[in-house]
C-alpha cells in the first residue's frame, strides 16, 4: 500500500509541474513578425519587418479570442535614403481601454521616415498621429483638425493564416475586408474620427 501511495504523490507532482508549466506560459507575452512590402507615396516600394507584441487580456474584444490582444506594433525597416541605418518604430500610446495605437501608413516625406497611427479616445471615437523620425529620434508633429486624405498602406488585420512576407496584393486582398471600419482604411481627412 505505501508503495502505490508513493507512485500515486509521484503522479500528482508531475502533474502539478505539467499544469504549471502550460500556465506559466500562458500568462506571458507573444509576438507575431512578418515581413511587408510597403509602397511610398513615391511609387518605391520597400520591405519592412513587422512585429506584434501580444499580452493576455482581451477577453470578448480579442479578435482571436485566445484571451491575448496586442500590447505593441513595431515596425523595423533600414532607411531607405541609402544610409543603411535599422530604425524602429513602436506604439507608445493606449487607449483608455489600454489599446495601443495602430499604425496604417509609413512614408518617407522629404528624406524622413513618416508613420501615421489611430488610436482610441474613447468609445466610438479615435485620433490620428504622425510622427516623424528627425535627428535619431521619433517626434510627434501635431496634425491640423483637416488635412489632406491618405490610404493606408500598412497591413492592419488580425494576422490569421498570415504568410511570413505579405506582399502588396495580399495585404489590399486583406486590408480591403468588409469587416474592416473605413478609419483603418484611410487617414484623414480629418484628425478625429468619431462613430
Amino acid at each position: 500500500m505505501n508503495a502505490n501511495h508513493w507512485w500515486l504523490k509521484q503522479i500528482a507532482k508531475i502533474g502539478f509541474l505539467l499544469m504549471m508549466g502550460a500556465s506559466m506560459s500562458a500568462c506571458g507575452s507573444s509576438s507575431q513578425k512578418w515581413k511587408e512590402e510597403v509602397q511610398l507615396s513615391d511609387g518605391r516600394v520597400i520591405v519592412v519587418d513587422r512585429e506584434t507584441v501580444h499580452e493576455r487580456g482581451g477577453d470578448e474584444w480579442a479578435s482571436n479570442r485566445s484571451g491575448t490582444k496586442p500590447k505593441e506594433y513595431r515596425i523595423r525597416f533600414t532607411q531607405p535614403e541609402g544610409s543603411g541605418q535599422v530604425i524602429e518604430w513602436h506604439s507608445s500610446k493606449e487607449s483608455p481601454q489600454t489599446w495601443p495605437e495602430i499604425p496604417l501608413v509609413f512614408d518617407v516625406e522629404s528624406g524622413q521616415p513618416t508613420v501615421f497611427s489611430l488610436l482610441a479616445i474613447s468609445p466610438g471615437c479615435e485620433i490620428y498621429s504622425k510622427y516623424v523620425y528627425r535627428n535619431g529620434a521619433w517626434t510627434e508633429q501635431s496634425l491640423s483638425a483637416q488635412f489632406e486624405r491618405r490610404t493606408t498602406n500598412l497591413f492592419f488585420g488580425d494576422g490569421n493564416n498570415m504568410p511570413s512576407v505579405v506582399n502588396l496584393d495580399e495585404k489590399r486582398k486583406r486590408n480591403s475586408g468588409s469587416g474592416y471600419r473605413q478609419a483603418l482604411k484611410q487617414v484623414g481627412p480629418t484628425r478625429k474620427v468619431c462613430g
